[in-house]
């Protein structure tokens, strides 16, 4: 029973958490109804689907409803370290137990926050088109004044989602307790990601405004692996269909394999073996465990950060579809892409991280 307990406060703990993320990231934004739509973020960062629609304050019959997939990783992320934190912490022979009264509590109390998941949505004076000016379209499009939107979030998806989740992050935690890992490792891996958060919010706060920040915070774990994968050569496929096709460029390369390569080296460097022979040796152990592990993470990450936008209009029982875009990655060419810088970065680091260790030892004489 104190097991179960324990499960519950793991679960409370990553709700809370996950529910402030949003709800800062939101106030930095600027949205309007924090609440309802603190929850929608929260939902929709363990797989929840958005349904938003609008009509006219008249009553005409005619409606624009849209569905939105994204997930906003920031969220999820800080969830699922919560948890898995928490559940750890307790006699190693009670982690399924707990476990299991999280697997319960937490997909029914993220389904309550679906559930209240809905209001009106404020309508800006018009929708920027981005790319399609460039395309002979105009680059603003004016939205009726008269438009009254709301948004509703779907229970179903969220449940299970949820449940998917906390599952994946009892399982991780009980193969961390099978096969230990070194906590000096985790340790460094926790300040590098701490570091990083921090810089890219206080680049984000300094380069692009408050709302910046906030949109860093919510959706960091996307904006570093996206530029990554860029660095590494892998494309992001930005897809558009409808009256309003356009299709902004996203290409590999350029500025962003700057920001890869010092990532992953960073990383390298920091998570290098630390084990008796030569440096040549320790050099490809590095790589052997850190090519795997890169792989695997740009893998799920890409997987993660898939985006759907639909927009139909519909009158009088019949529905037109306005506007699609789809943003995607080959999750394949990310595990390829990954194993092959994690592989260049392990073995580097390492070599570095031996020749500074000497060079230090040579200086101190």
């Amino acid at each position: 029973m104190r097991e179960a307990a324990r499960g519950l406060v793991a679960a409370a703990a990553a709700l809370l958490a996950m529910t402030v993320v949003a709800a800062t990231g939101l106030a930095l934004v600027g949205v309007g109804d924090l609440g309802a739509l603190t929850a929608a973020a929260v939902a929709l960062a363990t797989g929840g689907t958005a349904e938003i629609g609008a009509v006219p304050a008249a009553g005409f019959a005619v409606a624009v409803r849209g569905g939105l997939y994204v997930l906003p990783l920031g969220i999820s992320l800080v969830g699922a370290v919560v948890l898995g934190s928490v559940l750890l912490r307790g006699r190693p022979d009670g982690l399924l137990v707990r476990g299991a009264a999280a697997a319960v509590a937490l997909p029914l109390a993220l389904g309550a926050f679906a559930a209240v998941a809905r209001g009106k949505l404020p309508l800006p004076e018009g929708a920027a088109t981005g790319g399609c000016a460039r395309s002979g379209g105009s680059p603003r499009l004016p939205l009726p004044a008269a438009l009254e939107a709301g948004f509703s979030v779907a229970v179903g998806p969220t449940v299970v989602g949820a449940l998917a989740g906390t599952l994946a992050v009892v399982g991780a935690c009980w193969a961390g307790r099978r096969f230990p890992v070194r906590a000096g490792s985790l340790r460094t891996v926790a300040w590098l990601a701490g570091g990083s958060t921090a810089l890219c919010l206080i680049l984000a706060w300094a380069f692009g405004g408050v709302a910046a920040a906030g949109a860093v915070l919510l959706f960091l774990p996307q904006l570093v692996s996206g530029v990554v994968l860029l660095g590494l050569g892998v494309p992001w496929t930005v897809g558009t269909t409808g009256l309003l096709p356009c299709a902004p460029q996203l290409p590999p390369g350029g500025p962003a394999s700057w920001v890869a390569v010092v990532l992953l080296l960073a990383f390298g460097v920091a998570l290098r073996r630390r084990r008796p022979g030569t440096p040549w040796r320790r050099a490809v152990a590095s790589a052997g465990w850190f090519a795997p592990a890169t792989g695997a993470v740009l893998a799920v990450v890409t997987l993660l950060s898939r985006f759907s936008l639909d927009v139909t209009v519909g009158a009088f029982g019949f529905s037109l579809p306005v506007f699609a875009a789809r943003l995607t990655a080959n999750p394949l060419l990310a595990l390829m892409a990954g194993l092959a810088g994690g592989a260049v970065a392990g073995f580097a680091g390492s070599l570095l991280a031996d020749g500074l260790s000497v060079s230090s030892r040579a200086w101190k004489r």
